[in-house]
């Protein structure tokens, strides 16, 4: 039905010869509230003196590598890869981890608790950084409660812990999850848009998220729910977020504009 939904959409759009994306919320997920991510290392604060930097994550009640069994998947693009852990260092574009160095198990054998451990595969200035890390469906869309999501600060080769950044975890602040990287392209299927955040809601008369693709406002989010995006031809865009106050100005912080190019490719099959 919602593949159906989006050709008729697109089917509209080209009879009237109007070249819009049109941007569709959709209920989250239902999700476990058992799901817990914790960043054990680096430590809170920790200056880390080598590279490269060690990251270990403890997953709780979220199994990785597997495919999400809901309808969604046959809806937007379905990572055959499966579920994941999405690690942002800095506002770099997430890197996914979906296989874990360590399993436990409880008394039937299901997992229920993951160790995650990989090294950060690029350079660090010295100074602060800020490690995100949540998990995600097999189709992209992140959890969204408070145990998934886990935000730790950390400083490399920065003795006097240099804040150099303009970073408060504990003010309202913005994480991009989707889309990113390239898509398959055709037969009106969505894509995925997704984001987190903290220590703020969104509402008509408080925070907002504007939407700006390829330079263009499309609209002003006022629902903290995935969305679908109908309409994105094939090639490149730049989708950018911003997180906005009631008085629809940038609420300041390092994470609360962000941007990432993304391709639509008729290359690319649908893995769904």
């Amino acid at each position: 039905m919602r593949k159906l939904f989006g050709f008729l959409v697109l089917w509209g759009l080209a009879l009237y010869g109007i070249d819009e994306v049109r941007v569709v919320p959709v209920k989250p997920t239902p999700e476990a509230n058992t799901v817990v991510t914790k960043i054990v290392f680096p430590r809170p604060y920790e200056n880390k003196r080598k590279t490269p930097v060690n990251v270990q994550l403890r997953v709780e009640g979220f199994p990785l590598g597997v495919i999400t069994q809901s309808d969604r998947k046959g809806e937007i693009y379905n990572d055959p890869e499966g579920q994941a852990i999405h690690v942002i260092i800095d506002n770099h574009p997430y890197l996914i981890y979906n296989q874990s160095f360590e399993d436990s198990f409880d008394e039937n054998r299901e997992y229920y608790d993951k160790i995650v451990s990989f090294h950060i595969p690029f350079s660090l200035n010295p100074g602060m950084h800020v490690i995100r890390a949540f998990p995600a469906r097999s189709y992209g869309e992140s959890l969204k409660g408070t145990g998934p999501f886990a935000a730790e600060i950390f400083y490399f080769q920065d003795r006097k812990k240099t804040d150099n950044l303009n970073i408060d975890l504990q003010k309202p602040y913005l994480t991009y999850n989707e889309p990113q990287g390239k898509y398959p392209a055709g037969k009106g299927d969505p894509i995925l848009l997704d984001f987190l955040l903290s220590n703020c809601e969104l509402s008509r008369d408080g925070y907002k998220v504007r939407l700006t693709i390829d330079g263009k406002a499309v609209e002003t989010l006022t629902e903290g729910a995935p969305y679908y995006l109908y309409g994105l031809s094939p090639g490149k865009h730049t989708v950018k977020l911003e997180l906005l106050d009631k008085d629809n100005r940038i609420v300041p912080g390092f994470f609360n504009v962000t941007e990432r190019d993304i391709e639509i490719d008729n290359n690319i099959s649908d893995a769904s």
